[in-house]
């Protein structure tokens, strides 16, 4: 276990690199040029790139912690920092709508301030990744729940019983949706139930398999590779809309064979870089701060955008730069002469962005719990 872990402060590693993939993987979709790292379409984004969050999720669930200290802390983590940028990405949305001419994101409003977060979640544009919060906070409660049911029929093997409950409860809904009845529950429950196995599922990889997962490396990614090509044999595409539930080409053995093969091989490269990870201080602070790119990276798109439209209006270049679609169109980028190769420049802001917002984030808390202390002296 030393090769995933960072010296004295036991981090796991390979974990953290996980996240890390994981996120770029999220921050690269959602630049509408080409995906980087998807091996030629063999290791589609969508097919499995948040349930791998929910499975890095699930390996850290800790069933000895109190039910309501567990909840307690996941809504302090995940619910209350949602909250507070969804308001102050509304009022950004609210300024550039008056101000810029800019046409995206709905109205201020009880509904879009309070109840929006946790129903859609994309409704001011600009924030569009944090949809995925509130699924998140609800599968680890739904799977706390599951877990607390099996572990008192089963002292032993609880995780198996756990993982089977969330499994059928998850296939359930992936067909229903792959039936064209996402509509048949309201779309936050139906998210939540999709993400389910994927979290039962980091729970069960680590107190049950982790400590057989010792195959040799190259033979065992060669054939998972090869068993996520034969899947192609039989479905057109494996990727599939999480966020409205509305493209599922393929039913639930599609989604959750594919996604576990997909989470499988990239476990195993995240193992393969962990070791890097404690000699880059910029990936380990990215592994460790991906609600903040999840949150804020479109702001990332949106600052390369504002230096491409800067560069239109000075006359030094990006003459094809849409300034119409700018305003009008949320995932607008920009390729010059239609060259993709550009999209690197969206996923780098992407990911900069956010842990800069994160870094002065964390500063301000700093100097306040300072001023604070300070304070309590002088009084």
């Amino acid at each position: 276990m030393t090769d995933r872990r960072c010296g004295s402060h036991g981090e796991n590693l390979t974990m953290r690199a996980l996240y890390l993939l994981a996120i770029l993987f999220v921050v690269d979709g959602h630049v509408p040029l080409r995906d980087m790292m998807d091996l030629g379409g063999l290791m589609g984004y969508y097919s499995f790139h948040l349930m791998l969050f929910a499975f890095v999720s699930g390996y850290f669930f800790d069933p000895d912690k109190p039910a309501a200290v567990s909840l307690a802390g996941k809504a302090k983590k995940l619910l209350v920092p949602l909250y507070a940028w969804n308001a102050v990405y509304g009022l950004g949305a609210a300024l550039l709508r008056r101000v810029g001419g800019f046409e995206l994101g709905q109205p201020l409003s009880a509904y879009t301030l309070l109840l929006a977060p946790l129903t859609d979640g994309q409704h001011f544009s600009y924030n569009l990744g944090s949809w995925f919060v509130f699924p998140l906070f609800l599968s680890q409660a739904l799977y706390l729940a599951v877990q607390r049911l099996c572990a008192r029929v089963l002292r032993r093997g609880w995780e198996w019983a756990a993982m089977a409950l969330c499994l059928a409860a998850g296939s359930v809904a992936v067909n229903l949706c792959y039936g064209g009845q996402q509509d048949a529950l309201p779309l936050f429950v139906m998210r939540t139930l999709i993400l389910l196995p994927g979290y039962a599922g980091g729970v069960l990889y680590r107190r049950r398999l982790e400590a057989h997962d010792n195959l040799p490396t190259a033979p065992y990614m060669l054939v998972l590779l090869a068993l996520r090509a034969l899947m192609f044999t039989r479905y057109e595409n494996l990727s599939y809309l999480l966020s409205d539930c509305t493209y599922y080409p393929c039913g639930a053995f599609g989604v959750y064979a594919g996604g576990l093969l997909a989470i499988a091989f990239w476990l195993r490269i995240a193992r393969m870089i962990a070791p890097m990870m404690a000699r880059s201080r910029l990936a380990l602070y990215a592994g460790r701060h991906t609600f903040d790119i999840m949150m804020h990276h479109f702001m990332g798109f949106f600052a390369v955008n504002c230096v491409f439209l800067v560069m239109n209006m000075l006359g030094v270049g990006a003459k094809d730069f849409s300034v119409r679609s700018f305003r009008t169109v949320g995932d607008y980028v920009y390729a010059p002469y239609g060259r993709p190769q550009y999209a690197v420049l969206y996923v780098m802001a992407g990911v900069l962005l956010p842990l800069l917002i994160a870094f002065v984030m964390e500063w301000l808390q700093r100097r306040l719990r300072g001023m604070k202390k300070e304070g309590a002296r002088n009084g």
